[in-house]
């Protein structure tokens, strides 16, 4: 697998995109919600939260595109 991606004809497919975008959204928006538990700064929450919704739904929208370059 590292071999693979180590490769110079190695490209980011768009189901790949997708997951790490997937991810970054749902981390992001966890950390807006544990913020805004914790009663943290309104400066972070809300931009956080929002930002990870986008994410996670940019990401929801390339997994279904499977295999086809980024």
């Amino acid at each position: 697998m590292l071999r693979r991606f180590l490769a110079e004809d190695f490209t980011v497919s768009k189901r790949q995109l997708g997951a790490l975008l997937l991810g970054i959204g749902v981390v992001a928006l966890l950390v807006a919600l544990i913020s805004f538990v914790g009663q943290g700064p309104r400066l972070v929450q809300v931009p956080g939260a929002a930002g990870g919704v986008v994410s996670a739904l940019v990401g929801l929208t390339l997994l279904p595109l499977g295999d086809m370059p980024a």
